[in-house]
């Protein structure tokens, strides 16, 4: 029973240490209360490639984000998430003001989510308190695009597949191990809360 127990946690630990974040979809065409969360895997390689199938990477669902209050209009103050097995929720620290969030995991993590600018939604700075991260919308007038781009931790890049359709994110993460999934979870949120619609 012990080794089975240690292979299954073994196996868990290497599939998603395998596993990049590549996109974030709607769940629904006409919602974005909703989200799913995709990562790549890497592809067999006893299975044969073909043409098909070296244009799209293999992904499977990672994780979804969604709304607490599906039933409650115009409340979008609070959110739950999973990714790769971590939960939590995401909330607006002051229910009058969207300029600053926390996310809470269940297993401990804490992440701080402000506007580096008073009144100025385009740049944020996320922080776990042992590192920080400052997110840009690469535009002021379209948030389609949301960059982090840092000397030390690396790169975070999310835009849509299609202009101004914010249903559908690509995710480009380069950013180092020191960089926690909370925090990650933290930059996606961001990115689609600011870059779609309330509705």
């Amino acid at each position: 029973m012990r080794l089975v127990l240690l292979f299954l946690l073994t196996w868990q630990a290497a599939f998603s240490q395998a596993q990049t974040l590549s996109s974030i979809s709607t769940r629904w065409n006409d919602s974005f209360v909703e989200w799913e969360i995709y990562a790549a895997t890497p592809r067999d390689s006893t299975r044969e490639e073909t043409d098909e199938d070296s244009e799209e990477p293999d992904e499977s669902l990672a994780g979804e984000l969604k709304l607490r209050w599906l039933n409650v209009r115009d409340d979008y103050s609070e959110w739950d998430y999973e990714i790769d097995g971590e939960r939590g929720t995401i909330r607006q620290k002051w229910k009058d003001d969207p300029s600053q969030w926390e996310l809470r995991s269940y297993s401990g993590s804490v992440v701080s989510m402000r506007t580096t600018w008073p009144g100025d939604f385009n740049e944020w700075r996320v922080t776990d308190n042992s590192i920080a991260l400052n997110l840009k919308s690469r535009w002021t007038n379209q948030f389609d695009e949301w960059l982090v781009d840092d000397a030390n931790r690396g790169r975070f890049y999310m835009y849509t597949m299609v202009e101004r359709d914010p249903r559908d994110w690509t995710i480009e993460d380069s950013l180092d191990e020191s960089v926690s999934q909370s925090v990650k979870m933290a930059l996606i949120f961001l990115t689609v809360f600011n870059g779609s619609p309330k509705m």
